[in-house]
Order: C-alpha cells, then structure tokens, then sequence
C-alpha cells in the first residue's frame, strides 16, 4: 500500500490516496512532530516540547504514550512502523519521498540542478503544487511556528525562482495577478517587485511598471530611509527607455 503524509496544510495521511483517519488534532500534531524528522530518533521530551511548548499538561508524557500507541495501529496496516530507541525517544520508519515537506525540498535541490530551463519549470511546478495551505494548519506551538516560518521562506524562495525561469522562458502570460499577490506580502522585496514590473512591461503596461517602481521608492524611502537598490533601478531606467531587449523571445 502507498501511504502518503501531508504536513504542508493541514496534517493528513492518505494511503493509496484515500484520506486516513489519524486521529484529532494533538494526535496528528504528534505525527507531524515525528514526520519532520523522518526515520531519525526524537526524544520523547523534545516530542513533548514540539507538541504543547509553554501549555505542557500535567499528564503530558502519559497522553505521549498514547497518541503514539493508536498511531501505530493506524499505520499499521502498510507496515509503517512507529519504534521505541534506546534512551527514551520514538522513530517514525517512513520514507522521506512519502512526506511532501521531504518531497518538496528534494523536488526544489533538483530544479536548482537542473541542466536546463525547462526541466527546471516542470520540477518547480511539481514542488510548489504539493502545498495546499499554511504549513501544520492548526498547530500553534513556538516549535510549530518556527518550522512553519522557516517552510514558508523555502515557499517563497522557490516561488521566486520559479518566476525567474518562466520569465527566461517568456512565459509570463498570467503571471501578473500572482506576482502582484506576492508583492502585497512582500512589498519591500525587489526581486519580487522586479519580477512584476518586468512582467508588466512585457504585457504592454509600461506605465503601471513604472508606477510600482515609484511606489516602491517612495516606501524604502519612508520605511527605510533608503533608496531601490541598483538591479531595481537599472530594470526601471530600461522599462523607461523602452529598452527592447526586455521583450524576449521564448528560447
């Protein structure tokens, strides 16, 4: 049987891609808790910690124990196992390839590596569809929180450079609404803000180009007390020249 785990969302299990019952919310907290260390030992203290932070009950080592117990009867039945190690701690023996946050950031080294853009596109795609929400949707301990900021960047990372290669590959067509979305969240990013200008200019909306630059200056200007930075600048002098080497071609 394939049995799938999902952590970049809500936490779920899926075996032969029928939704698996894994229990209420702090049980599958504990199951997301030993999926990020896939098949490598985490002590049943650093377990603790992971799934109730500051709001530990009294009885927390004991609800451990049992929310490990009746996940080994609900993996059970592919053979996915849930063991005890020497000094205490619980390894969950799953395949990283079987857990989308594992997949996604296999998926993302194997676009970086990529020999060409194409290849690159198609596995950016497959690594960014594997999200479907907030990373751990519901689990709000400092240990969640923190693995969530920290799979949130990787998100946008690889959003960025997945822009980067359909613009190199001239498929920007659509791309607008996305990345003025993304500039919304990010409005003092300037790769971003770049990417949606570049777009812009490419979709014959030269003047709004040069108003999101302007935008952009007047609020690293007041935020910041700075000024664009020079790859920013230079993209808005050549957008204001018209400058014809930035409506590319596809390759």
């Amino acid at each position: 049987m394939a049995t799938r785990f999902a952590i970049l969302g809500t936490i779920e299990v899926c075996r032969n891609a029928v939704p698996v019952d894994a229990g209420h919310e702090m049980q599958r907290r504990v199951l997301a808790a030993l999926l990020v260390d896939a098949s490598r030992a985490v002590p049943a203290d650093v377990l603790v910690d992971r799934v109730w932070g500051d709001a530990e009950p009294a009885a927390g080592r004991r609800q451990l124990y049992g929310y490990i117990s009746r996940l080994r009867h609900v993996l059970a039945d592919d053979g996915t196992a849930i063991t005890r190690e020497r000094g205490g701690g619980y390894r969950l023996a799953v395949r990283p390839s079987a857990v989308d946050a594992h997949r996604f950031r296999d998926l993302s080294d194997r676009a970086r590596e990529a020999g060409d853009d194409e290849q690159a596109e198609a596995l950016w795609r497959e690594a960014l569809a594997l999200w479907r929400g907030s990373a751990f949707a519901g689990a709000d301990t400092p240990w969640f929180n923190a693995q969530r900021d920290l799979l949130d960047g990787e998100r946008l990372a690889a959003q960025i450079e997945w822009a980067d290669v359909r613009l190199r590959l001239a498929r920007h067509g659509g791309m607008v609404n996305e990345l003025a979305a993304r500039v919304e969240r990010h409005p003092l990013d300037e790769r971003v803000i770049g990417q949606l200008m570049l777009t812009l200019y490419r979709c014959g909306r030269q003047a709004e180009a040069l108003h999101v630059y302007e935008r952009t200056r007047r609020r690293l200007a007041g935020e910041l007390g700075v000024d664009p930075g020079a790859a920013l600048r230079g993209l808005y002098e050549r957008i204001l020249a018209g400058d014809p080497s930035l409506s590319v071609s596809p390759p």
